[in-house]
């Protein structure tokens, strides 16, 4: 199959341009379907409260509240993910050491697999801290560690996720024991397995999409956050396989893909595709709004699969809509590699379909075993203007929690090399 004909779901001039066939008539009726879905959510300034974002517990107050700070001219960000930090002192630490080395936007992890790492009235507290309040509030003392030091931070929220692991969550008011049926299922009532993987939401579900708008509600309303930086906003099945096929397919899926389109999806594979691409983006839309009306000036970003062909076709993430449509402010592909080829191609893939719009390249610096590596996909990202994000924290620093078990002189020595390259790329 062409590229082009493999991304004329981005790209319409490239659609026009393919000499492939046409996409049958009722899956290109649903894709017009899907955008006038998407042009109605969101309008002109997206400020319509539906069902599916009922507020969360805590009301929104605006008045008297800091401003978000605004997107950087060149954004140069970090992931500093929830395993990285256990007290104040770590986080604390953790902002002291990405404001030296020249970093003005972190990645906060609060969400990661239906559970929190912060008070939180929708969700338990993380393994990280054993399912127990910890005592203090890590995301308050992260935002003021943040903006003491001039860094902004986005709340870096797994959007889809609902556990991980080869057993249960060990407390009851986890999503995965409390709430069974908000997961995936197949067509015979079986359950997506557990693993070292992330097991999945079911996002065609309406009361799933509530309550992860909800999360965000709740999140954006009590702290002074300068945006959301959404991950994991795809059907995350890698490792399983005919995943695609198979999820979702309990009979309320099922249902609604019938109410909407009169058809089953087996009758039109394209259709339900497009159909459950369609979920995630619903979710997106919904969090933009929450944010305008609750935290209005706060950016929404996301993380996305490094190439957004692959990222469509393998795990229904339509991630340039997002941008193309203003629902997002900026897209940040994941493109870890160490090879500088296949990373310039996948942001290049990125940019054409981007028409202009931002694009914040995702450098897995973790991966990178010299500096050279790091060095060469550094100036790459200022000859497309300057943004990047690196991941994640632990490739340059040992986080604290790591200082109290582990850390081996050769791990520490390819920190201090990628360290001295980003002190050398901030003179630019």
């Amino acid at each position: 199959m062409s590229v082009a004909r493999r991304s004329a779901w981005f790209d319409e001039s490239a659609s026009r341009q393919s000499t492939a066939p046409r996409m049958n008539t009722r899956a290109s009726i649903l894709l017009a379907v899907a955008m006038v879905l998407l042009i109605g959510l969101t309008g002109p300034f997206g400020c319509r409260t539906s069902e599916e974002a009922r507020p969360a517990p805590v009301p929104p107050a605006t008045v008297g509240r800091p401003e978000p700070l605004p997107l950087p001219r060149h954004v140069k960000a970090i992931w500093v993910a929830r395993y990285h930090y256990r007290t104040a002192d770590d986080i604390a630490q953790i902002m002291a050491n990405c404001a030296a080395l020249g970093f003005n936007t972190v990645y906060w992890q609060v969400r990661g697999e239906g559970t929190v790492s912060y008070p939180s009235q929708l969700e338990p507290w993380g393994r990280e801290y054993d399912y127990r309040d910890p005592g203090f509030d890590p995301l308050a003392v992260a935002v003021d560690e943040a903006h003491r030091r001039g860094l902004r931070l986005e709340a870096w929220f797994n959007v889809v996720p609902g556990w991980r692991g080869p057993t249960p969550p060990p407390i009851a008011t986890q999503l995965y024991n409390a709430h069974p049926d908000w997961f995936l299922y197949d067509a015979d009532g079986r359950r997506q397995p557990l693993g070292d993987f992330y097991v999945l939401l079911n996002p065609c579900h309406p009361e799933v999409r509530r309550h992860i708008v909800r999360l965000a509600e709740e999140i954006v309303s009590r702290y002074d956050v300068d945006g959301l930086h959404l991950d994991y906003v795809r059907y995350a099945w890698d490792g399983l396989a005919k995943a695609k096929q198979n999820y979702p397919r309990d009979p309320q899926t099922v249902a609604a893909f019938y109410r909407d389109t009169g058809m089953h999806p087996d009758e039109d594979p394209a259709a339900w595709n497009h159909w459950r691409a369609n979920q995630l983006t619903r979710i997106v839309v919904e969090i933009r709004q929450t944010l305008r009306r609750c935290r209005p000036g706060a950016t929404l970003t996301a993380a996305v699969w490094r190439n957004p062909v692959l990222g469509y076709n393998d795990f229904l993430q339509n991630s340039v809509v997002w941008l193309r449509s203003g629902i997002v402010d900026a897209l940040v592909p994941m493109a870890y590699t160490e090879k500088l080829n296949q990373f310039q191609s996948d942001i290049n893939e990125y940019r054409r379909l981007a028409r202009g719009r931002r694009i914040i390249p995702g450098l897995g610096a973790y991966l990178h075993k010299n500096e050279e590596q790091l060095r060469r996909q550094l100036h790459l990202c200022r000859t497309w203007g300057g943004d990047y994000a690196l991941f994640s924290y632990d490739s340059l620093f040992a986080p604290p929690t790591e200082v109290r078990t582990k850390n081996t002189p050769d791990v520490e020595r390819l920190r201090e090399l990628r360290r001295g390259v980003l002190t050398e790329s901030a003179a630019y």
